[in-house]
């Protein structure tokens, strides 16, 4: 595939991603998800991975700002194809625990949990999350009620490495899991 047609399906991809976090997180249209351009392109500091939460500042929806308190750093991911997918991931050079180290790098700056998104076999979008990571959301939200999918990587213990265990769930199963209001400001005040 050209680089120019992979590109331009990342974008679509990370815009069909935006609009499905949009509907599990502004359901009362308040804000909305955007792709950032130049495939997280922006300032690392201030905002990390592909997909952005945007609240809109007042009733005419024309004003945005960074919504700070939504908890995670999405990163965006297309395979170009099943051989890609079952080589890497039992490799030692896994594109998954690649991409993993990708977005937590992202993700530190901000202080966000890093999730790691892509498409499976062009049918179901898959959540990854670092098994620390998603045990942390299971102790905040209970059980979750969908199927939960983990991968060690088997390395040398020198080999420095962010995680070596990943946890994979469906990301409808995970929006829906999600109780969303808790991560909302004023959500505990008075």
């Amino acid at each position: 595939m050209k680089a120019g047609r992979q590109k331009q399906k990342a974008n679509t991809y990370e815009i069909a991603i935006a609009k499905l976090f949009t509907e599990a997180y502004y359901p009362t249209k308040d804000g909305e998800f955007r792709r950032i351009p130049l495939s997280g392109g922006w300032d690392k500091r201030v905002v990390s991975g592909d997909v952005v939460a945007l609240r809109y500042v007042d009733k005419s929806k024309k004003d945005m700002a960074i919504d700070e308190s939504f908890p995670l750093s999405i990163e965006c991911k297309t395979w170009h194809g099943v051989k890609q997918f079952f080589s890497g991931l039992y490799s030692e050079e896994s594109a998954l625990f690649e991409w993993m180290v990708q977005a937590q790098e992202d993700s530190i700056v901000v202080k966000k949990m890093p999730v790691v998104v892509f498409r499976l076999f062009r049918t179901e979008n898959i959540a990854m999350f670092i098994s620390t990571d998603f045990g942390q959301l299971t102790l905040q939200f209970g059980n979750f009620r969908g199927k939960i999918y983990t991968i060690e990587k088997i390395m040398p213990k020198e080999e420095k490495t962010f995680e070596r265990k990943l946890t994979f769930v469906l990301l409808k199963d995970f929006l829906e899991w999600i109780d969303w209001d808790s991560f909302r400001p004023g959500k505990w005040e008075a």
